[in-house]
């Protein structure tokens, strides 16, 4: 028995022994040296700016397969065939078994429209009706171009016009499909609302009249131009929220208030 367990022990000692000196370690990969390469196959543009109907093709060669691909940093996938792309640049990465990746040498460049505009402007010089204008100078292999502004609808006239002052959302489409917007900006003007002949008139008739704003009353006195234009701001403001005239006086009409508000935008002058 003693013998036999000898045996035993001496035999598994030299299995133990044998496995360790046949063991090899897996070298390190260099990726470095040993990087897959991947390159463009094929490709297909899409049809027009707005459509996802493009695709990219591509194939790994190198490196230790099998390969997995990646398209703008998404998930890897084994196929190399990428679908449902819109127009734009695209970024191949290749990873193989050995965890190690590469990009593609290039950017893909998928169809995309060179279309871009700029604008000119003029300023809204008027008080009670508006005239700004915008026009939209676009650029672009792919006309001709259409235009809208707003909510409105596409049209061929590249020019706005009877505009208030403000910003605007202007659209430009080429022949294409593909669009583009732009913030443009009617700025105001000076609209040459008249004091003596325009707003002196209103003030005399419905703010500076006995028990209101006259002189001897403990309030300002409208009848004085010095004293409407360092209250200019504030006369627009009770106009425009209609707490002037007060509750009991004739309301004044939208026209006088928007004619109150110009005078004072312009400056409050005494013209």
């Amino acid at each position: 028995m003693r013998r036999s367990a000898k045996f035993v022990i001496i035999g598994f000692l030299f299995v133990f022994f044998l496995g360790c000196t046949n063991h090899v370690e897996k070298e390190a990969v260099d990726c470095e040296v040993n990087k897959p390469e991947v390159s463009v196959e094929a490709k297909t543009d899409p049809s027009n700016c707005d459509s996802n109907d493009g695709s990219i093709t591509v194939a790994g060669t190198g490196g230790e397969p099998p390969y997995q691909f990646s398209i703008n940093g998404g998930t890897y996938q084994s196929s190399g065939i990428f679908a449902s792309l819109s127009g734009g640049t695209f970024l191949i990465t290749i990873r193989d078994a050995n965890g190690c990746e590469n990009l593609v040498e290039s950017t893909l460049v998928i169809k995309s429209s060179d279309l871009a505009a700029t604008y000119e402007s003029t300023e809204d010089t008027e008080c009670l009706t508006d005239n700004g204008t915008i026009t939209i100078i676009p650029t672009g292999t792919n006309s001709p171009f259409e235009f809208s502004i707003g909510s409105g609808s596409f049209g061929t006239s590249a020019e706005f016009s009877d505009l208030k002052n403000g910003t605007y959302i202007v659209r430009i489409r080429d022949s294409e499909g593909c669009a583009i917007s732009l913030n443009a900006t009617v700025a105001r003007g000076e609209t040459g609302t008249s004091w003596s002949s325009e707003i002196k008139s209103i003030i005399d008739t419905n703010c500076a009249i006995s028990g209101c704003h006259v002189s001897g009353q403990s309030i300002p006195n409208w009848a004085d131009l010095s004293t409407v234009q360092k209250n200019a701001s504030d006369i627009k403001r009770r106009t425009g929220n209609r707490s002037m005239p007060p509750a009991g006086q004739p309301a004044l009409s939208q026209s006088d208030i928007d004619k109150i508000a110009c005078w004072v935008d312009d400056g409050a002058k005494n013209n």
